[in-house]
């Protein structure tokens, strides 16, 4: 494992930078349905047709590229062998391959399944019912000294509940990543080996209600997401001042 202590510091240090660069809420959330549409229209940004991927790849991944060439001195090719994508295939300037675990389990990452889903899923009768090829959004691997997993949100509308709901639901979703036991690295497969987790969500809300929800969380709870489980909950607003162009696609 790598040193936590820096890597707390580098988690920081992602979230002001990505803070700093991505728009604020008013202009995100019509860019992002800008973005599906016109994916969807032609049908050839696949991995831009859909909200999450429409927020990650146009934002996310290149700024977390520009991030690791600049800020923290990988350079260019270091930088997109370092990060792991579900969308890989479509950003081979950015990343170097998929983020996805080689070898499926029979384990969901939703919360409160019934043992009657459960058997359902195990004793199913379609191809590959049983078992899940999990797959987190984003990863960093080696050359970059920390190995790290993220579960993206892209959370547009709600109130307290519904934003109680999304941060619950993505803070967990991150734990259950990182417990997945070691794989080692294949031919065409990378390793799964992560040391943390980063639950990296965008409140695109008017009133800021996912923030507000992580901000009024228990402190204990809050430290031990990073204590007692290394998972980095990244809770982003945005500015209406992003003056930093990430490395184009």
């Amino acid at each position: 494992m790598s040193n936590k202590k820096e890597a707390f510091s580098f988690l920081c240090s992602l979230e002001d930078f990505l803070n700093k660069c991505i728009p604020g809420p008013s202009v995100i959330s019509k860019e992002v349905s800008r973005i599906v549409a016109e994916s969807k229209s032609s049908g050839l940004a696949l991995h831009k047709n859909f909200t999450e991927g429409a927020f990650l790849n146009q934002y996310i991944i290149p700024a977390i590229h520009h991030f690791l060439t600049v800020d923290q001195g990988l350079g260019i090719a270091n930088a997109t062998q370092a990060l792991l994508s579900e969308s890989y295939r479509h950003i081979p300037r950015l990343s170097s391959g998929s983020s996805s675990r080689s070898v499926p389990h029979p384990f969901k990452k939703v919360m409160g399944a019934k043992p009657r889903e459960i058997i359902k899923q195990w004793w199913g009768n379609g191809p590959g019912a049983a078992v899940v090829q999990s797959c987190p959004d984003i990863a960093l691997r080696d050359p970059f000294p920390h190995r790290v997993l993220f579960e993206g949100k892209f959370f547009a509308k709600g109130g307290i509940q519904a934003a109680e709901t999304a941060l619950v639901t993505g803070i967990y979703q991150s734990f259950f990543y990182l417990g997945l036991p070691t794989i080692a690295e294949k031919p065409k497969h990378p390793a799964w080996d992560y040391d943390y987790a980063c639950f990296l969500a965008y409140d695109a809300t008017d009133k800021g209600t996912l923030l507000q929800s992580w901000q009024l969380l228990d402190p204990k709870v809050k430290r031990g997401c990073w204590e007692g489980a290394n998972i980095y909950v990244m809770i982003l607003r945005g500015s209406a001042n992003n003056s930093i162009q990430p490395t184009p696609e």
